[in-house]
């Protein structure tokens, strides 16, 4: 990308825009998190329910050592099945934390791009050639070295200047 085409990009682009995209992305993941979390509850609970049917079904004592371990199995996939939603959650949370910190990396970016815009412009002054205007002239008129105004503006030959054209003149 140019300078150019930064400094329009900087200049088009609010940093509250980009705040408020980085939020927006760091909700919808919380929101997708919450509901993985939400499902694996879910499963985790009907798994206990299904447990629990299974033993009564069966009328099988709880006490019984097989109901216990059969419980305890179920127990432990939705157990395992929480875990794995919360560990899908906190991949999730730290996407979106990634996505807001890089939103606001790229607005950092932009508003430096327009401070630098900014400073570009203030470094300078500008003057429009007039008919019989030389750079020694111009350069005298404002306390500059006709030289650097030259080199400033990538005149390569002093001699050959307009009216109309327009010179950045620095600031002493």
């Amino acid at each position: 990308m140019s300078l150019w085409e930064k400094i329009k990009d900087a200049l088009t682009t609010d940093d509250q825009e980009a705040a408020a995209a980085a939020q927006q992305e760091a909700d919808k993941a919380q929101a997708e998190a919450d509901k993985v979390i939400a499902q694996a509850q879910a499963k985790a609970d009907e798994a206990r329910a299904k447990a629990q049917a299974a033993a009564e079904k069966a009328g099988v004592d709880t006490t019984d050592e097989a109901a216990k371990s059969a419980a305890a199995q179920a127990e432990n996939e939705a157990i395992a099945a929480e875990a794995n939603a919360r560990a899908e959650a906190e991949a999730a949370q730290a996407e979106a934390e990634r996505k807001a910190h890089e939103a606001v990396k790229r607005a950092n970016e932009k508003k430096a791009a327009r401070q630098a815009a900014r400073k570009e412009h203030d470094d300078h002054k500008v003057y429009v050639v007039k008919s019989g205007d030389t750079l020694s002239a111009i350069g005298a008129h404002f306390g500059v070295d006709w030289r650097d105004i030259a080199r400033l503006n990538h005149v390569e030959n002093p001699d050959l200047i307009f009216p109309g054209q327009k010179f950045k003149i620095p600031n002493k």
